[in-house]
């Protein structure tokens, strides 16, 4: 009779799904997976950026009439270096309803709850990392903040070359504001992937507005996120990273930057038992950064 595999030694089973997890903590919020990805930055990474001003020549006539220009220039994508490291004692469980999970006995140490844990932990990474994508501000005292600069800040710095739309006395609705910042958009940058980024709480009011003006339809029990503004070939897209922040911001997706590494094990979602600490170790180390390649094709409005 063959021997059969001793598996012991074997990590449970979600264990095996830890890359997914990663993946889920770094691209499992809405704009990082939008944005276009750019992989493999380890710390800054440089937009290549060509443009090119064409201009007509007589044909008829004879001869060399040079005219035009392509340029080269660079907007550089800078990303921040973070780390979640957390301590667990399941011991804290015993005399709880749920210390049935914990296992005291030499050799039989499991996480109690892992893959409940481990899901719960990438979900809440992956919404802090979507507020930083847009709040994100090196300068900010706020831990979850102050990793890499986030979207609103490289949009409303003087000189960034985006498009600012300031609110008018007299504007009282959602309604208003969204076609304010759809009218703002330059004509070339109205395509298949134009976008406008807005709250989860203003998509909520601009919907309700939408329903009370009879302007949309809604089927029944379906969920949105986005919605195709009516009128026109532009998706408003909610995203928690812009709840409360009084801001739209529209353009095409294309335009729109997402850079981490997920190319090496400088990246990192693990677990284990900590035999010198009797306890369990959770460390997640993963870097992250935003940008535009063409801030003037970019409107951020204020509302």
């Amino acid at each position: 009779m063959a021997n059969s595999y001793n598996v012991s030694g074997l990590p449970a089973y979600v264990d095996q799904n830890r890359p997914l997890l990663l993946n889920e903590a770094i691209l499992g919020g809405i704009s990082a997976r939008e944005f276009t990805l750019m992989a493999g930055v380890k710390s800054s990474a440089a937009l290549n950026i060509l443009t090119s001003n064409v201009q007509f020549g007589d044909g008829s006539v004879c001869g060399w009439n040079e005219a035009g220009s392509s340029t080269l220039s660079q907007r550089v994508l800078e990303t921040g270096q973070i780390k979640v490291n957390m301590a667990i004692c399941d011991k804290t469980l015993l005399g709880k309803w749920a210390e049935y999970q914990v296992r005291i006995a030499a050799g039989q140490k499991n996480l109690p709850f892992e893959e409940d844990l481990m899901r719960d932990l990438s979900r809440r990474i992956s919404n802090a990392l979507e507020v930083a994508i847009w709040q994100g501000d090196k300068t900010s005292g706020t831990a979850n903040l102050n990793k890499f600069d986030g979207m609103i800040k490289l949009l409303s710095a003087a000189g960034s070359g985006a498009i600012s739309s300031t609110k008018p006395a007299g504007e009282t609705t959602k309604i208003a504001a969204v076609k304010r910042a759809l009218l703002a958009m330059p004509a070339g940058t109205l395509t298949e992937d134009a976008v406008i980024f807005c709250g989860t709480d203003f998509l909520r009011d601009y919907e309700q507005e939408l329903v009370t003006a009879n302007l949309f339809h809604f089927e029944p029990g379906q969920d949105y996120d986005s919605i195709r503004i009516p009128g026109s070939r532009v998706r408003l897209i909610a995203t928690v990273g812009l709840d409360g922040q009084n801001y739209l911001v529209a353009g095409q997706l294309s335009n729109f930057f997402f850079g981490c590494d997920l190319m090496d094990d400088s990246e990192k979602f693990e677990v284990w038992y900590s035999q010198d600490n009797r306890e369990f170790r959770i460390a997640v180390e993963f870097n992250a950064g935003v940008q535009v390649a063409f801030p003037g094709n970019v409107v951020i409005a204020a509302i």
